[in-house]
């Protein structure tokens, strides 16, 4: 995302909108990275076999962190990618070369240097002990197997995700980008029913044989409305306190602790959550020693995104569970070392490659700066 004021003829991102986006970039990354850190009871004792006893409490703190506040970072970016492109009115020509070096050429390079980094540890005997998913043994891989791991790799978890398994939101991102005129077509001929018609699907959640995401598609749906209809989406979150908002977010855990196996309430937690975090961009705008150090780091979101896993982060979550005993307040301890650990190694390794090779964090930056 550009921090400076986007314009075309029609309409303009004024700079206030560029900055609240901008102050969230680094922070939504953050929360990524903390799903990515969250140990599932059912993944430790069945998958990994680890001697693991976590408290009903705890499992419900990470969830808050991972799943409820974390599960605003990947719609508000589907929200945030979509209103700057429609925004911005790029021929369509223009837009998939501008998106080809953003989204494409990154995904591709991250691909083939985490296959060439697996197969490096896997090739290591003190190393090749923490990567043995069968799936992802690169000397028993076929020509279909290469071709996957760009594509649909993993169907664990009922997400299909390539190898670089958080890049399932660049795959998207670029889908709704080629699809986008047909997109259009269908706003401009149906109106607002075909966001309420998603909605719908998003809630009960109703799969599209395009996306694996129907939540993903109705934030990106919901881009194009706000720009094209010159809708400010901050503006509708400030109606709001800040403080309602978190009652909200809390009574919003607390229902689906309590009756989340019986009533479909995800798609709500994930709008509040939006809510609450463009809400929070005006108090982290407002403060602009806090502003200037989120926007530097805002530089470095996508190549921690990139970086996190699942190399990185699958390297630091292992170790710690080697080290730390997962039983009892150690479980929570262990989840925000492992996270902490990943956001600040991930960033100083794309701050050190920036000043020594510019040009190289640049590409694998999808050019943003």
């Amino acid at each position: 995302m550009e921090t400076q004021i986007l314009q075309n003829q029609h309409f303009q991102i004024s700079e206030e909108t560029s900055k609240r986006i901008t102050s969230l970039r680094f922070l939504l990354i953050v929360l990524v990275v903390f799903i990515h850190a969250n140990l599932k009871a059912d993944d430790a004792l069945n998958y990994y076999k680890l001697d693991f006893i976590q408290p009903k409490w705890i499992e419900i703190v990470k969830n808050f962190i991972s799943g409820t506040l974390g599960g605003a970072a990947v719609p508000l970016f589907f929200l945030f990618a979509s209103y700057i492109q429609f925004s911005k009115k790029d021929k369509y020509v223009c837009l998939l070369r501008k998106r080809s070096k953003s989204i494409l050429l990154p995904y591709i390079l991250w691909t083939v240097i985490t296959i060439i980094l697996y197969l490096i540890a896997q090739s290591i005997p003190q190393t090749a002990l923490f990567f043995q998913n069968p799936n992802n043994i690169i000397k028993n891989w076929n020509i279909l197997d290469y071709l996957k791991a760009f594509s649909y790799h993993d169907f664990s978890m009922g997400l299909k995700s390539p190898l670089v398994y958080q890049f399932w939101f660049l795959r998207e991102l670029m889908i709704f980008i080629v699809l986008s005129p047909i997109f259009v077509l269908m706003c401009k001929k149906f109106g607002g029913g075909v966001l309420v018609l998603i909605s719908v699907f998003a809630i009960t959640g109703t799969p599209l044989y395009f996306t694996v995401s129907t939540s993903a598609f109705f934030f990106y749906l919901a881009g194009y409305y706000f720009a094209t209809y010159e809708i400010d989406f901050f503006k509708i979150a400030d109606k709001l306190k800040i403080t309602e908002y978190i009652v909200l977010l809390i009574l919003s855990e607390i229902f689906s602790v309590c009756f989340g196996g019986k009533y479909s309430w995800g798609f709500v937690k994930i709008i509040i959550s939006c809510l609450f975090f463009l809400k929070l961009s005006k108090y982290l705008v407002a403060n602009e020693k806090l502003f200037l150090k989120l926007k530097y780091l805002s530089g470095y979101s996508f190549f921690l995104y990139a970086v996190h896993t699942p190399f990185l982060g699958t390297s630091i979550n292992k170790i710690s569970w080697k080290i730390i005993p997962l039983h009892g307040i150690m479980c929570l301890v262990q989840f925000f070392v492992a996270a902490l650990l990943t956001i600040i190694i991930g960033t100083s390794i794309g701050i050190i490659l920036n000043k020594i090779c510019p040009p190289l964090f640049k590409l694998l930056n999808g050019g943003r700066k």
